[in-house]
């Protein structure tokens, strides 16, 4: 991990925002271009898969219900790990993914998300990681629950609240959700120009991510024999032998 103590402001910037050692682009161009990248590419898809739909043309293809809000999720956490300085790698046990996000999001994220950071990261990201479909909550005593649905049929169409009989539904456009944490990243990188305290955290957070390496646990050693004798004294080898044709 860098030690920020030893490092100018010049040497700072230049880690973080002209530096191209990290997959040849700037981290910060890395965070934009790729983490976000991914997202607009899959956003991109879905808008296309909709137009097929709308043109009558048969599909079978889902529209990204489950997939956009883990990646987005995904995408926070670094992020949020970036604005704290705090991450697995650096802070062990002591890490907590819903404390950086919390900070992050009631520093950046419009005032809905502000109100209630923990209920959506832990019914967004944990329900969809964990089970795949979004956590569901009751407010003991108040016998009221509280359901998340993601839609993207019409991007323009805006997140909301709704409440039926005795159930709150957060109902959120992934299309918008994307806006949100889009827009709260740039907020977030322009401060990071100019804020010392936040390029400390950033560096010390992101140098530990990149500089970790894990040893192979015993649970492991058995995979890692195997590979380095399937390897042989050969410098590479295919990883799958069978050709795949498409229907």
């Amino acid at each position: 991990m860098k030690d920020v103590k030893g490092m100018s402001r010049e040497e700072k910037h230049r880690y973080i925002f002209e530096d191209k050692s990290f997959e040849n682009r700037p981290r910060v161009k890395w965070i934009t271009d790729c983490l976000l990248g991914d997202i607009r590419t899959f956003l991109y898809c879905i808008e296309n898969r909709i137009k097929e739909k709308h043109a009558g043309k048969a599909f079978s293809d889902g529209f990204g219900n489950l997939s956009i809000p883990i990646l987005i999720s995904t995408a926070l956490e670094f992020v949020a790990a970036l604005y704290t300085g705090k991450t697995k790698y650096k802070d062990g046990e002591r890490y907590k993914a819903i404390e950086n996000v919390k900070e992050f999001i009631k520093k950046y994220f419009p005032e809905f998300y502000k109100k209630m950071p923990t209920i959506f990261w832990d019914g967004v990201r944990n329900g969809h990681v964990h089970t795949f479909y979004p956590k569901s909550f009751e407010h003991q005593g108040k016998h009221t629950y509280i359901r998340f649905g993601f839609y993207v049929e019409d991007q323009n169409y805006p997140s909301h609240i709704r409440k039926r009989d005795n159930t709150i539904w957060i109902c959120i456009n992934v299309f918008e959700l994307f806006r949100v944490l889009e827009s709260a990243i740039r907020d977030y990188l322009n401060e990071l120009k100019c804020d010392e305290k936040l390029q400390d955290n950033f560096i010390m957070a992101w140098s530990s991510i990149e500089d970790y390496i894990e040893s192979v646990d015993k649970n492991q050693k058995e995979d890692m024999n195997e590979l380095e004798a399937y390897l042989g004294r050969d410098s590479s080898a295919p990883l799958i032998l069978i050709n795949f044709r498409k229907e």
